[in-house]
């Protein structure tokens, strides 16, 4: 016997390794045992014959690694063997060839051809292995005393999850040929525990086990490929095609009772006796088999529409339903009694990977967590529905996945999922979830400086302390870290940022890992970098650099101030100068301002008088006043400000102009002009409208104040003898008078006064009308 290792065990006991047996536990004190009858080999599901190192942990468990995988003998029983895959890749494929542990318990895979990997044990809970030497399992079921039907490409096993040890292929009696391909034809097994019978639907049809032959017998539904299957308590066998659509087949009567035309259904939950949930490819649906009734979920309810691949459903422990989907999200759904009207399904950590990924089977423990299977390994979400932690290869899970439905619990409150690789057993009480984090370091921090003298450039490594110190001529500072996350390093990102130069977090992925930061200023500055893993989790470590930035020398405080008052002294002097210059000349532009600015006042002050006064009474002109009744107008609009307008004419003025000439007729103008203006209050705007005509605008007095206002205007003009030499006139004047909040704008109110003018003019004038 050729030996490759040797490693002492307890009680002066040796395990060997061997070239051509695996290993072996050898007792020097037991003279009479051959070494080859107490070795774990290939018999034993060891991965290969050929062993390349051994590892003992201080659980008791013997870690062994060959040329062809890894491989974990438990304390308890070390004729079982568990693989223990190390990456992504087949683990069948890896050739190791050492071991070794750190003090943290870490255990470091050496490999021929990959370099090395990390493992670590407190995360292997996983255990995965293959069944029958066939490696796709496609479907499971639990059987009786923690045994377990298991069928993969290899045909129909059954396992022993306690021993580690199977049974089988179990053939068939002529229904199916004992070729390989035709064994690839067993999709799903159930096994039914009040017939206790076991039931298998193959791409040909249905199959049942014969107890007494143990081998499968063609049953029913010829030519029709079953993937899915249950049975009611009434004996029924609810058969979910891939293509076909979905059966109801009577065993008793050996005939289809009921057949609905669905495509794929993965999954097949009895609600009752008549009911069922049918989980398929193109949506969620509950059939019943008294009826014939068939109806949608997305009837009810938009989050799962026929178009959603809905992979599974189960009942759950706290009343509902859980629904997986592929890439669509997990999902829980209610309803009241039997009434599908009543459904309600809500998301499930909708911002999750559950969300992008495959999910195969879904498993509630009695604390109310879910274990779920996707193509991308084994996910965890604890009973607050929040917490959600993923296992993969490094913990003993397949990183390829697991197939839809292929899933089943023992007795012992096992868990079991089957994948394309191999099965995957674990007991959720024993699977323990380190919490993550990292340590995160600084790995390499350089700088760029320039040379004074000639004006290069070169880089220069810095030491990693604490505190490291920047000249002005280093130009740039790059910083180099990483996280001491062996397992799910290409998984992380990393967030940065130098505390008094910048605000925000900056990002960087794991392949770069690396910060720059160019043309610092001189000051003090703390840079801060974490680790993030996938589910968006910081690291609580968090490495940190303390960096100086030392000024030049003309930049340090005491030559800053010195240079400081230097300048200020140069230039409060050439200020003192300027200043004198510009009082001197500021006075003289002074004056010459100030006498154009009188000038310019004293013509603005015509001009404006001009364009707003009547040159012959002196009163405000037709522009004037129409300004004015606009500002009034829009605060009237604004603040519901009233006024009234009062319009004036001279009575028979023309006749005065024609008997006693024009002078004598703008004597009039005048005179009446003078005394309209002074009855008026100074806050009353009058104005010479046209001709003998005056338009007056009272703000805050509506139609009846303003008709008494005219009224006064009236009678003093009648009882005024207007002196205009050589004679004296009398005169008389008519009004109009109108409210403002009668009209919708000026122009109305003056056209209604006019009219009302004019009425008084033909009533015999000498009159106010309101």
């Amino acid at each position: 016997m050729n030996f490759t290792r040797l490693v002492a065990a307890e009680k002066s006991r040796f395990w060997l390794g061997t070239a051509t047996h695996g290993a072996c536990l050898f007792n020097p004190d037991e003279q009479s045992t051959t070494i080859d009858k107490s070795c774990t080999s290939e018999t034993h599901g060891l991965s290969d014959n050929y062993v390349t190192d051994i590892l003992l942990k201080d659980n008791g468990d013997i870690w062994v690694s060959t040329q062809r995988g890894l491989n974990i003998l438990t304390s308890h029983n070390p004729n079982s063997v568990l693989r223990a895959p190390i990456n992504e890749k087949d683990a069948a494929k890896e050739r190791i060839s050492s071991l070794y542990q750190t003090k943290a318990g870490l255990v470091v895979v050496g490999t021929t051809d990959d370099g090395f990997a990390i493992s670590n044990p407190l995360l292997s809970n996983f255990y995965s292995q293959e069944i029958g030497e066939g490696r796709i399992i496609s479907s499971l079921s639990n059987y009786k005393d923690n045994q377990v039907w298991v069928a993969n490409e290899k045909g129909l096993w059954l396992y022993d999850t306690i021993s580690k040890t199977q049974e089988g292929p179990f053939t068939s009696n002529g229904a199916f040929a004992s070729s390989e391909d035709t064994n690839d034809k067993l999709l799903s097994v159930f096994y039914h525990t009040k017939s206790d019978a076991l039931w298998v639907t193959t791409r040909t049809g249905l199959a049942k086990l014969n107890p007494q032959t143990r081998n499968l017998e063609f049953v029913a539904l010829n030519g029709k490929s079953g993937y899915s299957i249950n049975i009611d308590d009434d004996g029924d066998i609810w058969y979910g095609g891939y293509s076909d659509g979905l059966f109801v087949y009577r065993p008793s009567e050996d005939r289809v009772i009921k057949q609905w035309p669905l495509s794929l259904t993965t999954r097949i939950v009895l609600d009752d006796n008549e009911n069922a949930w049918l989980s398929t490819v193109s949506g969620l649906f509950v059939a019943n088999k008294l009826t014939g009734d068939l109806t949608s979920v997305s009837e009810f309810t938009d989050k799962i529409s026929d178009q959603t691949v809905v992979t599974w459903i189960s009942q759950s422990k706290r009343g509902g339903y859980w629904v997986g989907t592929q890439a669509a999200g997990l999902f829980f759904m209610s309803k009241e009694g039997s009434d599908l009207s009543t459904i309600k399904v809500t998301q499930i950590k909708p911002e999750s990977r559950l969300s992008n990924v495959s999910i195969g089977a879904i498993v509630e423990d009695d604390e109310y967590g879910l274990w779920i299977s996707t193509i991308e390994g084994i996910a965890y979400l604890a009973p607050d529905l929040s917490t959600l932690s993923y296992f993969g290869a490094e913990n003993g899970a397949l990183s390829t996945g697991y197939y839809i439905g292929s899933v089943t619990v023992t007795e012992n409150n096992t868990i079991m999922f089957g994948g394309a690789e191999s099965l995957t057993q674990f007991t959720p009480s024993q699977v323990a979830n380190v919490k993550w984090s990292p340590g995160v370091h600084l790995t390499n921090v350089e700088t760029v400086s320039r040379n004074e003298q000639n004006g290069t450039t070169y880089q220069q490594r810095q030491r990693l302390d604490e505190v490291i110190e920047l000249k002005h001529n280093d130009i740039a500072l790059t910083i180099e870290f990483a996280a001491t996350d062996y397992m799910n390093a290409n998984e992380l990102t990393y967030a940065y940022k130098l505390a008094d130069f910048e605000n925000s977090w900056r990002f960087t992925d794991y392949k770069t890992r690396t910060a720059t930061y160019t043309n610092l200023d001189p000051g003090r500055y703390r840079f801060t970098v974490k680790a993030i893993n996938q589910e968006n989790e910081w690291s609580t470590n968090a490495a940190q650099l303390e960096i100086v930035v030392v000024p030049p020398w003309w930049d340090k405080p005491i030559w800053r101030v010195a240079i400081t008052l230097l300048g200020m002294l140069l230039i409060s002097s050439m200020v003192w100068l300027r200043i004198a210059s510009l009082k001197k000349r500021s006075a003289e532009l002074a004056l010459k301002v100030e006498e154009k600015t009188r000038d310019l006042e004293a013509v603005v002050e015509k001009l404006t008088q001009l364009s707003t006064q009547d040159a012959l009474t002196g009163l405000k002109n037709r522009r004037y006043f129409t300004q004015r009744a606009k500002a009034a107008w829009q605060n009237y609009k604004r603040h519901n400000h009233t006024f009234s307008l009062l319009i004036v004419d001279i009575d028979f003025f023309k006749r005065i102009n024609d008997e006693y000439g024009h002078h004598v007729g703008d004597t009039v103008l005048v005179k009446i002009a003078r005394i309209l203006e002074d009855s008026l209050r100074e806050s009353d705007v009058i104005a010479r409208w046209g001709g003998e005509e005056f338009l007056i605008l009272l703000p805050s007095l509506k139609v009846q104040e303003a008709f008494w206002v005219a009224e006064k205007l009236r009678k003093t003009v009648a009882d005024y003898e207007i002196d205009a030499p050589p004679y004296s006139v009398s005169a008389t004047i008519t009004c109009g008078v109108a409210d403002i909040r009668d009209y919708d704008s000026v122009e109305a109110c003056i056209h209604a006064i006019d009219k009302k003018l004019y009425v008084g003019k033909e009533s015999g004038r000498n009159a106010v009308i309101k």
